[in-house]
């Protein structure tokens, strides 16, 4: 019969297996930490929507926010872009902007509210912009929410985007021929809507819009003709389209009623004399 060698209590050590339980508790208060700090290193990042942290930054809702992009995309990304990255010789660019980094919130919504006249001495580009967008319906608070929204467009860290290619000189700045009816309700409609890229007196504007003063395309035209092309625009991928600029509908102001289209016909008629 062999000798057993089970181990047994001793006056030294009255538990042989307590060294090997105390060494097992410590490796297992050793490498699950480990293990659980190893997993969380590896977890990729939580998303979180930056519209969110933007929306935490200005106290606004994320609502508010959408609301501004969308105001901004039907009535101001015809003069300064779909990305607000600017349209050259049109709107100055948006995103990354000094200009919007610069001024306080009450600043740009009085801005967008007024517009500013190429008379203007602060006017560095020479072309009108309509009050409100020339959108008269928009609401105060949706003109706020655009100004949200311009908040962030502000990339932390980038510096601002170069406006050299928007800036004309002095002298060219305002020299838009005044019109012959200039007041009318026709001649209002017509800078707050069309001017940007036909100019304030229809003497057009290159890149952008033909000339509308003395033009033999509105001569061919009637008034109703005229009303019609004014009312649908006309797309790039129109084969008429000569320009490869999109005209939008209505110059963008889907606002306009009939009876303004008609005012504008008649604004230019008066550019031809008629």
């Amino acid at each position: 019969m062999l000798p057993s060698f089970r181990a047994t209590p001793s006056a030294l050590d009255p538990d042989p297996f307590r060294t090997e339980a105390i060494a097992l508790v410590a490796v297992f208060a050793l490498v699950i930490p480990a293990i659980s700090l190893g997993i969380d290193l590896t977890r990729p990042e939580p998303h979180v929507d930056p519209w969110l942290q933007w929306g935490q930054t200005l106290g606004v809702s994320m609502g508010d926010l959408a609301q501004g992009r969308i105001t901004f995309e039907n009535a101001c990304s015809l003069c300064h872009g779909d990305d607000a990255t600017g349209v050259v010789r049109l709107g100055k660019p948006l995103r990354n902007s000094g200009f919007v980094q610069g001024h306080s919130d009450e600043e740009l919504f009085e801005l967008i509210v007024q517009g500013r006249d190429p008379s203007d001495p602060a006017n560095t580009t020479g072309q009108f912009m309509p009050a409100r967008a020339g959108r008269e319906d928009l609401e105060e608070q949706r003109l706020q929410n655009v100004v949200h929204y311009l908040r962030t467009l502000q990339e932390p860290g980038v510096p601002p985007v170069s406006i050299e290619d928007w800036i004309v000189e002095s002298s060219a700045a305002g020299s838009g021929a005044p019109s012959a009816v200039a007041g009318s309700a026709g001649h209002e409609v017509f800078v707050a809507s069309c001017s940007a890229c036909h100019g304030l007196a229809g003497e057009g504007v290159p890149g952008l819009g033909k000339a509308l003063a003395n033009s033999p395309f509105v001569a061919e035209q009637s008034d109703d003709d005229l009303m019609a092309f004014v009312k649908t625009g006309r797309p790039i991928w129109d084969a008429s389209n000569t320009t490869g600029v999109d005209m939008p509908a209505k110059g963008g102001n889907p606002a306009l009623g009939d009876d303004d289209l008609a005012e504008i016909v008649k604004y230019i008629r008066s550019l031809h004399g008629e």
